[in-house]
């Protein structure tokens, strides 16, 4: 048998009895780095769900007064031909 092979066997075995070590270790370092983004990334969506709640109040409070505006301009044409027709009767 080649000493290489023997060697690169021994690094192989020794790897996979390392590996659930290192990877709690890492684990154990990398979670408040995950933590702060999960806070990071949950206030944003707040942020953005308040703005899209205040965008879309806005968006409501610009329909009801076009809607408004609208009702009063059919008013007001409402009350120039009912004028017309009186007019209309007395001449």
């Amino acid at each position: 048998m080649d000493r290489k092979y023997l060697v690169g066997a021994a690094l192989a075995v020794g790897a996979v009895m390392l590996v659930p070590g290192v990877a709690a270790a890492v684990g154990r370092a990398a979670r408040p780095v995950v933590r702060a983004a999960f806070r990071t990334g949950t206030v944003a969506c707040a942020e953005f769900r308040k703005a899209g709640a205040e965008v879309y109040e806005n968006m409501e409070d610009l329909a009801a007064e076009l809607r408004a505006d609208m009702q009063r301009a059919e008013a007001d044409e409402a009350a120039a031909a009912a004028a017309d027709l009186k007019q209309d009767g007395r001449a």
